[in-house]
């Protein structure tokens, strides 16, 4: 294959090369039957021309990231050489609007333990978080080949001889079909095709274009490259060791026991509001990997998730009368959890900070509140009413809590909210809940 394919030529030959071409025979066999399919593929890239960004780092430390991309509510990726953190590729010849991959969250959740089965050996971290500006190679999991100007190709990458950083790699869903472990495959293989990895004329290796031969591993075995016939290998030399090459680039995997660190940095403990405040909730978190989901709870029930940077915040508007305590669990991508001290908010008109007994979340509240004898307890600090502790009672349910769905249109029915209304109610009530609930929903329809 010539070097520096940006023409309109090469990148048939390159698509071709997915329906079986030899990168080294115009002539091609076909298909060897119908169990195969269009495979990935690379496009030759100069090295002055690989991305500019940090080499990887190898060898222990933070896991080199592959983000995978399912394209939700569709992506736009540009020409250029800015590579993962911008949506730009330099093996495109124009702006290309990805729609969504297209076969439903169980496939995607099953393509992406795929991935990892397959990277498991190597200290790689793949996660469907995206990461934002931190560096990582993304591998876009949706559209056809046609659309990026390479029909009937299962994917395509870059190719330099060398690890590309930041690199952007395409497998394409709709050509492809719902195979979880062919789209996991081609997956690996286009990765491995931005690391330097040519074909393999090896049945069981992720990097090969046969089949027949079950799910696919990276070998560790120095195998001809080639696609259905042994050549020499465009880097130099007739074997490759994929396995091999991916250990020395990146290390081995190394198990992840670190849990991430979680804190709310906002509102502060103990501090007062008065009724009808407005404030955002305000959190740190950070991993040695990458966090992937943090939630907040108020009052021990669960209120909102964010599964990307930057982590919330929560704004919270029109707060009634109640003590509030928040916490939040961050959670990184092999399920290391951390979750937060918890902070506790006294909103009142007479400035009285939250009680001492305030932050365990034992103390339920209603047994308090049935004798009015103070107002640093659930039971006295009333309704929207101002009726003091009348409401307490042996239900817990009382003052502090908000009648179902305050200020949000919500119906508080179990089928559209949790099942708050029975039993000891959390301090701060149901009516705030569902108001953040709310809060949060708009808010993800603005991130999203």
């Amino acid at each position: 294959m010539a070097k520096s394919m940006k023409g309109i030529t090469s990148w048939s030959i390159a698509a071709g090369l997915a329906l079986g071409l030899s990168t080294t025979e115009a002539s091609a066999e076909p298909l060897k039957s119908a169990a195969d399919h269009p495979r990935g593929t690379y496009v030759e890239v100069d090295p002055v021309d690989a991305l500019s960004g940090d080499p990887p780092v190898a060898h222990g430390g933070s896991g080199h990231v592959l983000f995978l991309q399912r394209c939700a509510g569709g992506l736009t990726i540009s020409p250029g050489s800015g590579g993962s953190v911008a949506d730009q590729s330099q093996i495109v010849a124009g702006v290309i609007d990805f729609p969504p991959f297209p076969f439903g969250d169980a496939a995607w959740n099953d393509v992406v333990e795929r991935t990892r089965a397959i990277f498991s050996p190597f200290n790689i971290v793949i996660t469907d978080v995206d990461p934002g500006m931190a560096p990582h190679d993304e591998a876009v999991v949706c559209g056809d080949g046609a659309m990026a100007g390479f029909a009937g190709a299962g994917g395509v990458a870059p190719f330099s001889c060398g690890v590309i950083p930041n690199a952007i790699t395409f497998t394409f869903a709709d050509t492809l079909g719902n195979n979880p472990q062919l789209l996991a495959e081609v997956v690996a293989q286009e990765a491995a095709h931005a690391w330097g990895l040519d074909h393999e004329f090896l049945c069981e290796d992720p990097m090969t274009y046969l089949s027949g031969c079950g799910p696919k591993t990276f070998q560790d075995i120095d195998a001809q490259c080639g696609e259905y016939n042994a050549r020499e290998c465009s880097c130099g030399g007739s074997t490759q060791n994929s396995y091999q090459h991916i250990l020395d680039t990146f290390g081995a995997s190394v198990p992840d026991t670190q849990a991430p660190t979680a804190a709310i940095t906002y509102p502060l403990d103990g501090e007062v509001f008065e009724p009808g405040a407005s404030f955002d909730i305000e959190v740190d978190v950070s991993d040695d990997v990458q966090v992937t989901n943090v939630a907040l709870y108020v009052d021990g029930e669960i209120q909102g998730n964010d599964g990307s940077a930057p982590y919330g915040p929560w704004p919270v508007t029109n707060i009634p009368n109640g003590i509030y305590e928040f916490y939040i669990e961050a959670t990184d991508v092999v399920g290391n959890a951390t979750i937060s001290p918890v902070v506790t908010i006294s909103v009142n008109t007479d400035g009285l900070p939250p009680p001492d007994d305030s932050g365990g979340g034992d103390d339920s509240g209603g047994d308090e509140g049935g004798d009015d004898t103070g107002g640093d307890s659930r039971g006295d600090e009333g309704g929207l009413d101002g009726s003091g502790g009348n409401g307490g009672g042996s239900d817990g349910a009382g003052a502090g809590a908000l009648p179902p769905g305050y200020g949000t249109g919500f119906d508080p029915t179990p089928a559209a909210a949790c099942d708050c209304t029975t039993g000891d109610a959390p301090r701060g009530g149901l009516g705030f809940g569902l108001m953040l609930l709310g809060l949060l929903g708009l808010r993800s329809r603005r991130r999203g």
